[in-house]
This record gives structure tokens, sequence and C-alpha cells, in this order.
């Protein structure tokens, strides 16, 4: 049976090269832990990026195919990563970050916010940096979070979920066979056309109805996708700007925490360079 499509979009832009495919109070409610997903792509100006912001409640998953982006966090973690690479933070209870994309150099990339369940979401906050070289792959794909077909993500999934970067070369077929308890299924396109029954363009997102059934591939020219599976997480939403939480009452607790953090770093003169 074949698995019918829920939803379709191209998303909206917003700041320039960013179009935002999925938010927490949409689409990103009916695929949650997959609350937001931001499509970068463009070549930016200088000082293009986001200067320092608060998260709390999610986990932020950054990943360029092209591009990259210095980025700084409240967890001392300060990078310069670069096209294959990923950083992600797991906020918790309240983190800080900022990020600055590389001037003049062609991006392509994602920022995919995860949600937090309870025992997490009150956490403290960590950072974790994966080189492309620590991605484990096949022909195929990538396993950027969660384990598919043996080949398993370096960073230890928040919830019971994949995140996979597929190619395909031009007239082959693939098919992803979702976990058990997956009942999730999205894909975005990024490069080349989906085509053979089911058509996406790049920059589309398709959301897929619930259930389990596989899902089958293919492109006449060759394409490149992100696909994410997961068990759709149980709990309800608590929107606050940049925090998501299960309850009012983590919430509140997380506020809190990102003020405190926030004094530490302006005493530390963090926040000067962006006066």
């Amino acid at each position: 049976m074949k698995r019918a499509i829920k939803h379709r979009t191209m998303g909206r832009d917003h700041h320039g090269m960013i179009t935002n495919l999925v938010g927490p109070s949409g689409i990103g409610n009916d695929i949650k832990p997959f609350v937001f997903l931001d499509y970068i792509h463009g070549v930016p100006p200088q000082g293009a990026g986001f200067g320092w912001h608060p998260h709390s409640g999610i986990a932020t998953f950054t990943y360029y195919i092209e591009g990259g982006s210095d980025l700084e966090e409240s967890t001392g973690n300060k990078v310069s990563f670069r096209a294959g690479d990923i950083e992600y933070l797991q906020a918790g209870s309240g983190a800080w970050h900022k990020g600055m994309l590389l001037k003049d150099q062609p991006t392509l990339g994602f920022q995919l916010w995860i949600a937090l369940p309870p025992k997490l979401e009150t956490a403290d906050a960590k950072s974790i940096y994966v080189t492309k070289d620590e991605i484990l792959n096949n022909d195929q794909f990538k396993v950027l979070l969660g384990e598919y077909e043996g080949l398993k993500s370096k960073i230890d999934p928040p919830n019971d979920m994949n995140y996979l970067d597929v190619s395909l070369r031009p007239h082959e077929k693939w098919t992803y066979t979702p976990p058990k308890t997956h009942n999730l299924l999205w894909l975005v396109v990024y490069k080349g056309t989906l085509n053979g029954g089911l058509e996406v363009p790049v920059g589309e997102l398709v959301v897929f109805e619930e259930g389990n059934q596989s899902i089958e591939f293919s492109s006449d020219e060759g394409a490149s996708l992100l696909l994410g599976s997961a068990k759709k997480f149980e709990h309800d939403l608590v929107l606050e700007r940049s925090s998501i939480h299960t309850s009012i009452a983590n919430l509140k607790l997380s506020e809190n925490k990102i003020k405190e953090i926030y004094s530490e770093l302006f005493k530390k003169g963090t926040f000067a360079e962006e006066e």
C-alpha cells in the first residue's frame, strides 16, 4: 500500500537567505519531536547569522552541506565548523548561543529543533561537535542522528528517532524502511528532484501520513535529501519564542535559568562586541 502525503510546503522566507519549513505551532506539532526546521541557502553578506540568543527545552541540530559557521555557546563550546560537520546543542534547562555565517561563501544547510522529553528538558545544557569524518555512512546515506542498517550516530538521540542525509545517483532507487516504533516520516530535497511517482523538487518539505510503511525513492537525474523518522512525541508543547517545553512549570524554571546565564555572560563582557 502506498503511503499518502499529509503536507507539502516550500515554507516561508525570513532573514533573507533562510526559509522556514517547519514551525512548532504548525507542521512541527504534527511531526514532533521534529518541531522546527530552517533551510539556509545562498551567499551570506558580512555579519549574516544570529547574535546571542537563548533556548531551552529543545536540542538544536545544525548541519551544513556547503559553507559553515563560527559558533559560540554558553556551555563553553566555541567552534568554526565547516561543510559536513554537525553542531548539537542540547539546551535543556537553558543555554545561549550565537552563529555567524562565513562571508561570501555559498552556503547550504539546515537547523533542526528537537523537542526534549521531561527528564532532559530540565537537565544541564551540553554541546556535541561532530566532524564529517566521524559521521558513519555508506554509499547512499549518512546517519546524522539515530541508527539505521547497522550504522549509528555519535550523538545519542534524545528521542526514538532517525535523521539521515540521503544521496541517490541518477536512475537509482532506494527504500527506507522505518524502525517498527517510528510512525512519523518526512523529507526535504536539497539537490536534484525526486520522481518516479513521488515528485519532489529542491526546497520542498513532504510529510507522510502516520504509519510504518516503507517508502521507495528514485531520481532520474540524481538527488540529495534529508529524511527524518520518529516515534511521535507524546507530550503537548508549551511555546515561548525560542523555548519549547512539555509544561508551564518547566518553562518557568528555564526562564529563570536563562536569566542567570545572561547575567553571567554579561559580567564577562560577552555581549560587548554586539553593542
